[in-house]
């Protein structure tokens, strides 16, 4: 097998790096957010670290050897500990016993780099098999997003992290244990070559999912930035998230109650497999016609996403059902004589009696959510209401004002 030429491909790998890192601020706008940041300062660290890994095995000083390679250490932990970041800015918070895991291991591995300093051998095998840890914990925090985000990215960035941590695991037993090579018949130099090949395609491929997660999040700004869908006429869940704001606030003072219905069509997506896409939207115009008709001045319906929709309505449970029971009708009259469809919706309701401090959006829709699943459960068409009462220490001793007879 021809020689490898290290050198020519890793400065070539930091260079691209870098330079995206550079350049992507002025192809995506100079405003960006602090998790792109991030990511781009990921890019930076990265490529600043490959050239310190260089520098260290060409100098022919030990001294300044070591020094290059514990500073190189330290500059590609802090590139994963801010990837790490631009994950948790991306998809909201995660896990704090990955956050303390990765956090331990960016602080670890330079520290038992620097005491490992004297042994060529047992640093690179410490630096391998800690590297490769923190970035699996960096992959599974691509996982289980807390907002919309689109599966390519999360995927790439679980699978690169899995398989780059793999293959600096196996590095690592390797560099300890070289005679292990021997029971396989391998030569080493050709395993040697598999794996200084797979990091570099890893980084690359990271570099990959992280544009993508930066258009992700630009498309996501640019909707939230549209107050109307533009299939239904209906507000965006963002507008309505600033509208359910103003409704707490109303509810506080009116003593008024509050609650969030979270209503989903059932088998929607057999829908758009038989009849089409064209059918399904029309079916969501009518749903979204149904919806309007039945809101009051100061309620809100607005489409969560999909074939889904919230309102806000100031009801009590039995208004609730009341409104759900009026609303399948409604809908399913419509369906079936505008589209000869049968189409059924479930829904789940969180139901505030008396609105209290330190109540949010994300609270009430959180419980929504949860009573949705329920009700998908139970079966199709149903209905699952929950009521959340104040804290007693909350909870204002003003009587209730008389929810509105829907």
């Amino acid at each position: 097998m021809p020689e490898l030429d290290f050198f020519s491909m890793t400065m070539a790998v930091a260079i691209n790096l870098m330079a995206v890192a550079f350049a992507l601020p002025w192809f995506m706008g100079k405003k960006i957010s602090a998790s792109a940041r991030r990511g781009q300062q990921f890019l930076l660290l990265q490529g600043l670290a490959w050239v310190l890994i260089l520098g260290a095995s060409r100098t022919q000083s030990a001294f300044w050897s070591s020094a290059l390679s514990l500073a190189a250490t330290s500059v590609a932990m802090t590139a994963l500990w801010r990837l790490g970041r631009a994950l948790s800015g991306w998809l909201g918070p995660r896990s704090s016993a990955l956050r303390h895991m990765l956090a331990a291991g960016c602080i670890l591995t330079p520290l038992g780099f620097l005491g490992l300093i004297q042994s060529p051998t047992d640093r690179a095998a410490w630096f391998s098999a800690c590297y490769g840890i923190c970035a699996m914990l960096v992959g599974v925090k691509a996982l289980w997003p807390g907002r919309p985000a689109s599966k390519l990215w999360r995927y790439l960035v679980f699978g690169v992290g899995f398989v780059l941590g793999w293959v600096l695991l196996l590095r690592s037993y390797i560099t300890l244990h070289p005679e292990w090579l021997q029971r396989f018949g391998t030569e080493e130099a050709t395993i040697n070559h598999a794996l200084t090949m797979a990091t570099p395609i890893c980084s690359t491929l990271l570099l990959l999912a992280i544009l993508l997660a930066w258009r992700d999040e630009s498309q996501r700004q640019n909707l939230e930035q549209k107050q109307e869908d533009d299939l239904t006429g209906l507000p965006h869940r963002h507008t309505l998230a600033r509208q359910a704001q103003g409704m707490l606030r109303r509810s506080q003072r009116g003593h008024l109650p509050l609650s969030i219905v979270l209503l989903d069509m059932d088998q929607f997506q057999r829908v758009n497999r038989r009849h089409g896409y064209d059918v399904g939207n029309e079916a969501l115009q009518l749903l979204s016609l149904a919806l309007q008709k039945q809101m009051r001045g100061d309620e809100v319906a607005a489409r969560w996403h999909g074939e889904s929709f919230c309102l806000l309505v100031h009801a009590d449970a039995a208004g609730v059902q009341s409104l759900f029971t009026r609303l399948k009708s409604a809908i399913q009259l419509g369906l079936m004589h505008e589209l000869q469809l049968n189409l059924d919706f479930s829904a789940g309701c969180v139901h505030v009696p008396e609105v209290w401090d330190g109540l949010s959006f994300d609270d009430l829709t959180h419980e929504a959510l949860q009573a949705l699943r329920q009700a998908k459960k139970s079966g199709q068409g149903g209905l699952k209401i929950i009521t959340l009462q104040a804290p007693d220490h909350e909870a204002s001793p003003a009587p209730q004002a008389q929810a509105p007879t829907r």
